[in-house]
């Protein structure tokens, strides 16, 4: 019995060692993983910034999702990941991403962050009628990103945190139609 215990105790700690070996995955491993993330994945690729999102960070990624990319007027998307608008495409991108980590719950009534892109994002939060995240005390807000609703938040990866976003948001001065500004 005695010998049971040990062989069970070196089998917990040998587990416990390769929890601790295997790091938490980044946000490009979290991205790769969720099936509805898949055109970014592709856009990312296709801006050569799959990297970025392996750094060390950290990285706040307001991710649309692939609902969002579909709702870009029809043809917006192939053109976008054109080799001759790589510059555009990593723009927009990168407009979609802080260096630093916001978790849903510090976003304030309105509060305005430098992207990576270089100009200003709008995050607000709203009272909800209950169809989006609660906090701990059971109240309901409606986070948003300029006018796209982050309808999944803080997926925690080892280097940042993820928000999924219902809409493609564009720089002020990249505006298109059917983008959620």
């Amino acid at each position: 019995m005695k010998a049971l215990k040990i062989v069970l105790l070196l089998v917990i700690s040998l587990m416990m060692l390769a929890f601790t070996l295997n790091p938490e995955k980044t946000i490009s491993d979290k991205v790769a993983e969720k099936e509805n993330l898949s055109t970014l994945l592709t856009a990312l690729e296709a801006a050569d910034l799959v990297d970025v999102f392996t750094s060390e960070g950290p990285y706040t990624v307001f991710a649309p999702t692939n609902k969002a990319f579909e709702n870009l007027p029809e043809g917006k998307l192939e053109d976008l990941l054109k080799a001759e608008n790589k510059e555009e495409l990593i723009k927009i991108l990168k407009y979609h991403v802080f260096a630093g980590k916001i978790h849903a719950g510090d976003i304030g009534e309105e509060t305005m962050i430098e992207t990576l892109e270089g100009t200003q994002l709008k995050l607000t939060t709203q009272s909800s009628a209950g169809e989006y995240m609660g906090d701990e005390a059971g109240a309901m807000n409606k986070v948003m990103v300029n006018n796209a609703i982050v309808t999944e938040a803080d997926i925690m990866a080892s280097n940042g945190v993820i928000h999924l976003i219902d809409g493609v948001v564009m720089p002020a001065d990249m505006e298109v139609l059917g983008a959620k500004n």
